[in-house]
């Protein structure tokens, strides 16, 4: 079943290409952090993590059970991986979750494999601090793939999985469905990578700003990007176009979509980029403004065209606020409902 995220967090999700050059208005990772990737060091907390390295492979075993064996949490104080490099988590057919925090400070920078063996375990990485994906990063998971910058991921209202501090594992059994974020501005989350779950599973991507120059792939499943309030969450590049691709049967859910990005008080011309939905199931796009031309900017944009194709399904369009903007077409082959 999809992730159920608390009532408060109103989500965009937005996929695109990051054009370098333009100003995103806040801070996302500095350079300096996007250059050399740390390694993989347990916590020298009361998990037990363990990591075992041979050459470029990289076990992890060890960590905490819930009460009811389902649950394992490792605990890293720091997690990244170099080109070529592979994290291997050690499963068992018993875990239905493995949930991971990074609790040094540092953000997860990821250019290598992440890798479940010996279970079909759901992954979920949680740090803080920033994840980045680089242009090597891949995915070997069983089941679904959650990389969130939240502080905390709940069982329920009163049972929560703490990224700082200690916790009660042995009372953290059941599924994970809330996800706090107590730091403000939250973590930031990019991806160059081709991140890859296998065939009717879920990736999710949850933080501050997502940004998105790479590949999310989730065949007949479910890829989910979410960005907290007060985020920075456009996704944008030449033009700003935006792609959701989901095949065989996937279904995609979004927030709102705008494919033109300017900074603040900016001048000049832009063109407004594509919006481009396409999947064999059931299409979702939900939010304030679906939109392909500017933004309250003092600039001359050319509105792109808005494309939500469904080869099977319907296509559900809930934009209450500013309505759809667009000077192109939606077409279709299930039914649209506005």
């Amino acid at each position: 079943m999809p992730l159920q995220f608390p009532h408060q967090i109103t989500w965009t999700a937005l996929f695109s290409i990051l054009l370098i050059c333009l100003d995103l208005g806040v801070s996302i990772l500095h350079p300096s952090q996007l250059t050399t990737a740390q390694p993989i060091i347990p916590a020298s907390d009361s998990t037990g993590t363990l990591v075992n390295q041979n050459n470029q492979h990289l076990d992890i075993t060890g960590g905490t059970l819930s009460s009811d064996g389902a649950n394992l949490f490792p605990s890293f104080q720091q997690f990244s991986l170099d080109a070529g490099q592979i994290a291997n988590f050690i499963s068992s057919p018993e875990i239905r979750h493995i949930l991971s925090r990074v609790i040094g400070g540092d953000p997860s920078i990821i250019n290598g494999l992440i890798q479940i063996t010996g279970g079909n375990s759901n992954l979920f990485l949680m740090n803080p601090a920033g994840i980045v994906f680089g242009a090597n990063a891949s995915l070997n998971i069983p089941a679904a793939f959650t990389a969130t910058t939240a502080t905390g991921i709940g069982f329920g209202s009163d049972r929560w999985f703490n990224a700082f501090g200690s916790n009660n594992y042995h009372n953290l059994s059941g599924t994970p469905n809330l996800f706090a974020f107590d730091i403000s501005p939250p973590g930031n989350i990019i991806n160059a990578g081709i991140l890859t779950v296998n065939a009717g599973e879920h990736l999710t991507l949850l933080g501050g700003s997502i940004i998105n120059t790479g590949q999310l792939n989730a065949p007949g499943g479910m890829i989910t990007v979410a960005a907290v309030p007060n985020s920075q969450n456009d996704l944008f590049g030449h033009g700003g176009d935006i792609t959701l691709t989901a095949r065989n049967g996937g279904a995609i859910t979004t927030g709102s979509l705008q494919s033109t990005y300017a900074p603040p008080n900016a001048l000049g011309i832009l063109r407004g980029g594509n919006i481009n939905v396409v999947a064999d199931g059931n299409i979702q796009v939900q939010g304030d403004q679906i939109a392909s031309g500017n933004r309250n900017i003092q600039a001359l944009a050319n509105s792109g065209n808005i494309a939500i194709i469904s080869h099977q399904g319907n296509i559900i369009i809930d934009a209450p606020k500013n309505g759809i903007s667009t000077d192109g077409f939606i077409g279709k082959s299930g039914n649209i409902l506005l």
